[in-house]
């Protein structure tokens, strides 16, 4: 990393170091608890709404959480449960590793820990949860890009949805290591038009490099904020692209 690069980086520190509050409300009527994966011993939240039936399928929602202390896997949870309860996800916020979006790039080596964790975590939902596998969103908030980016399109079997939320992107983290399937994705990025400037360049080669190869992206810049929470857009972009099932022909 040069130099320039790492003051780069630096600025991000600077409004992280105000931290990355979590406007949202918090008065839903069932709570989030916290769980250990039996397989990877990785810590998770997970959030299930209080309207949750085991007789209807359950979309999903993978949130991955940024650099550490200043974003973590519990504000994700809290950001995510009035969504999940509003439109009957199943919310989960592993605690990640390699998400370092100030001075890291994504290693290679962290993301693979994050994909087992991740990956293992839904396996065990599965089991326990009628979950609709048609509709599960992996989603990333500033350091929270390199897994989402990464794991969401190693598995596009499994994720139908990636949102990118204000996300630090490595095209050097990527080459190579996705499936080529991934191009069928949905893809949203977004970030505030007052940002670091280290994200927006960021997003926009994430967007570049996507478009290029093939992806369905959707880029957007939300006016007049920073390097702030709205997952609403991820929420609303997820919600676009469900797959409803074929309604059933009447028996002749």
């Amino acid at each position: 990393m040069t130099t320039m690069h790492r003051t780069v980086l630096l600025l991000v520190a600077t409004g992280l170091l105000a931290g990355c509050p979590v406007p949202q409300a918090q008065n839903t009527p069932v709570g989030q608890w916290h769980e250990t994966d039996p397989l990877t011993g990785a810590g998770y939240y997970i959030y299930v709404p209080s309207t949750y039936s085991h007789d209807k399928p359950a979309p999903v929602i993978v949130s991955c959480h940024g650099t550490p202390p200043f974003d973590i896997a519990e504000h994700h949870i809290r950001e995510w449960k009035m969504l999940g309860e509003n439109f009957g996800c199943i919310i989960i916020t592993p605690e990640m590793t390699g998400t370092d979006g100030i001075l890291g790039d994504g290693p290679i080596v962290a993301m693979e820990a994050n994909e087992r964790r991740i990956m293992s975590i839904l396996c065990q939902l599965g089991y326990r949860y009628n979950i609709d596998r048609a509709n599960i969103m992996i989603t990333g908030f500033s350091g929270g890009g390199f897994p989402a980016y990464w794991v969401g399109m190693r598995h596009p079997d499994v994720f139908s949805v990636i949102a990118a939320r204000n996300c630090n992107f490595s095209e050097s983290n990527l080459d190579g290591w996705y499936s080529p399937d991934a191009v069928r994705s949905a893809v949203l990025v977004y970030y505030g038009s007052n940002d670091a400037t280290a994200i927006q360049m960021q997003s926009r080669r994430a967007i570049d490099y996507l478009r290029v190869r093939g992806f369905r992206v959707t880029g957007r810049i939300i006016p007049g904020i920073g390097h702030e929470r709205r997952p609403e857009v991820a929420m609303r972009f997820f919600r676009s692209h469900w797959h409803r099932p074929e309604p059933s022909l009447p028996v002749q």
